[in-house]
């Protein structure tokens, strides 16, 4: 079975794959249409849930992963005072984020290549997680949501969304197909993601299914 983190990781697929997948979700005009055909979903409504970045008071503790071209980052106010950490397994995606930083103006960000069930932070360190369209590029999310609950504060919020299997027919023989070509990681349910944010200790404040997009706000008990 293909190494999902092996795929993402490759400097070739770094170059090309990971642009493809990140110019999508950089151009809403573009990431519209093919919302819609691949997912069924409206990407309008995971743009707007990603604002929550720069809705947070000053003084909070951002982590941001997978950041992959920094769609989420680019949200910050420059102005804000925060810490902002950036995560991710590939230094290609590292690399583009932090170029979109630049172009932003968003010079304090901290960027680290880490596994996401490696995690070099403390317990508790962190005041929001974000994690925009990367946990079904994961091998273990069950694994990777415990991870970030680990490091989030108690009555910290996680936002996110991921795709899931079990809406539509066609939609997952689409997921098998990425999951065959080592783009995707294992297929999960909205039942399996909801069971994996309760066992980390999370609440689930908002959670539906925008096509086969999951979206979902969830508070540390």
């Amino acid at each position: 079975m293909v190494d999902v983190r092996q795929v993402w990781q490759n400097p070739v697929f770094g170059a090309f794959g990971a642009r493809v997948y990140d110019a999508v979700l950089d151009r809403p005009s573009f990431a519209r249409p093919v919302g819609r055909a691949l997912w069924g979903c409206d990407t309008d409504r995971m743009y707007a849930a990603m604002d929550v970045v720069n809705q947070i008071s000053h003084g909070a503790s951002i982590l941001d992963l997978p950041v992959g071209g920094g769609v989420t980052l680019r949200r910050l106010d420059p102005y804000q005072k925060v810490r902002y950490v950036a995560v991710d397994i590939s230094d290609n995606q590292l690399s583009a984020a932090r170029r979109v930083a630049e172009r932003h103006g968003l010079s304090e960000i901290e960027y680290v290549r880490a596994d996401v069930v490696e995690l070099p932070f403390a317990d508790d360190e962190f005041d929001l997680v974000v994690t925009f369209a990367g946990l079904h590029c994961m091998p273990d999310p069950g694994a990777a949501i415990a991870s970030l609950a680990r490091v989030l504060r108690p009555r910290g919020t996680v936002v996110g969304s991921c795709v899931v299997s079990g809406v539509s027919g066609r939609y997952d023989r689409q997921i098998q197909a990425l999951g065959a070509f080592g783009v995707f990681g294992p297929p999960c349910t909205a039942d399996d993601l909801l069971g994996w944010l309760d066992t980390a200790g999370l609440s689930r404040d908002d959670f539906y299914c925008n096509g086969s997009l999951a979206q979902f706000v969830s508070m540390k008990r």
